[in-house]
């Protein structure tokens, strides 16, 4: 693989290395290698020393009125780091949406204190525009009315396909460029495809390192976009149909998972004693089992909290769909500091089905903070439902982090646990 999509003796090649001698803080983060070859892909089209496929013109004539500004406005999607905001806002007006608000964060924290890199060492460096972040992705629309030159959106690929399949169905009226980029191993054909729905051309770059870009260009006037949220029907023994809407980067989309039927089995098995009043969902994701929790015991309250804004939109419209009356509000609940869980009072049933994967890899300190979090937000004699793959053994956690636990349910994966206040 090449180190770079640049040719090593050009312009551009020479105009990406002294960008990135400004920051030489940024070598052992992770995003840079992404960041690093959108910066030499956007230098390269401006140049003429790349194709729309980022692959050497090698003195193919390429009209400069084609590429000497491209693009004069570039959307980022999902970028978790803000390496590519920091770096390419350099290059151009950036505007960022992150569907994730501690990513958000993390982004316009990088942002801040990157922003006047090179100006105390004497650097001669273009001057960073103004990042402009969006809370929704359909604000995009308004922005582009705005827009003056050519507009390139750039989507860091996502796990679900329907996340990206969203994406592109709102960007596409509104761009002329979309840009996937992530890991070789993540770029399944599956992406061409969606891109396909949009756009008449088609691109795979070279790899670099272990990255690559699949690029859509030349939007089509009909393109067949589906619409979202989607729309699904989920039937639980002792809750019935409850139908489910999804938005593409939700979790687990319109389906239940195996793990949140049995916490719901584990809880019907509970009401006969012990009815709640009010029900908590920390991480309520499509917002089937807050839904279900709250027909189920005819609970008075319900509140659900999701750090991903397409879960919020989702869990909100499944519940309106099955007349079911919460509320759903954006926040981090693995964060100590979060401002959304300020105020909220105390719940006396809580339901808990933390995620354990950062990526590919096993992570269990964000269960833990929601298990703290759980501990602060319960009701005198309330429990916590928490469902969780047998194998991370998390009943000692429990006890020490809530209170006195025992175990509900347990099948070949999942195991429930009840804990109560000490």
């Amino acid at each position: 693989m090449s180190a770079s999509l640049l040719p090593p003796d050009s312009a551009a090649a020479l105009r990406s290395r002294d960008l990135l001698a400004v920051f030489p803080q940024l070598s052992d983060l992770p995003g840079l290698p992404q960041a690093r070859m959108l910066i030499d892909y956007v230098l390269g089209r401006r140049c003429g020393a790349l194709d729309v496929s980022g692959r050497d013109t090698e003195g193919t004539f390429v009209a400069a009125e084609f590429s000497a500004e491209v693009p004069e406005n570039l959307i980022l999607v999902d970028d978790a780091h803000g390496l590519q905001a920091t770096l390419l806002s350099r290059l151009t007006q950036v505007c960022t949406y992150n569907d994730r608000i501690d990513e958000a964060r993390t982004l316009a924290a990088a942002v801040e204190s990157l922003a006047g890199a090179g100006e105390s060492a004497g650097e001669v460096v273009t001057e960073a525009a103004p990042v402009l972040a969006v809370s929704e992705l359909s604000e995009i629309a308004g922005l582009a009315e705005l827009g003056v030159g050519e507009t390139w959106a750039v989507v860091n690929v996502p796990k679900a396909m329907n996340a990206l399949t969203e994406t592109i169905a709102v960007l596409q009226p509104f761009v002329s460029t979309i840009i996937v980029i992530g890991r070789s191993d993540a770029m399944s054909r599956g992406v061409n495809k969606e891109l396909a729905r949009g756009f008449g051309r088609v691109d795979v770059s070279p790899g670099v390192g272990k990255h690559r870009m699949i690029i859509g260009s030349r939007p089509l006037s009909s393109p067949s976009l589906p619409e979202f949220p989607r729309r699904g029907v989920i039937t639980q023994g002792g809750v019935g149909e409850l139908e489910v809407r999804a938005h593409g980067a939700c979790f687990s989309g319109t389906k239940s998972d195996e793990g949140s039927e049995l916490l719901v089995d584990a809880l019907l098995g509970l009401l006969a004693d012990d009815a709640p009043e009010s029900v908590l969902d920390l991480g309520c994701g499509n917002g089937w089992l807050l839904t279900a929790a709250m027909r189920a015991s005819g609970a008075n309250t319900g509140l659900g909290i999701d750090v991903s804004k397409a879960a919020v939109a989702s869990a909100r419209a499944t519940a309106e769909a099955n007349g079911v009356g919460i509320d759903v509000i954006l926040g981090d609940a693995a964060d100590s500091e979060e401002p959304a869980l300020a105020g909220l009072g105390e719940f006396d049933l809580i339901l808990l089905n933390p995620p354990f994967h950062q990526g590919t890899a096993i992570e269990t300190e964000t269960a833990a903070a929601l298990m703290a979090a759980a501990a602060e937000h319960l009701a005198p004699g309330g429990q916590v439902l928490t469902v969780f793959n047998s194998h991370l053994r998390y009943r000692d956690r429990l006890e020490s982090i809530i209170g006195p636990s025992r175990q509900l349910a347990r099948n070949k994966k999942f195991t429930v646990i009840a804990s109560r206040r000490d």
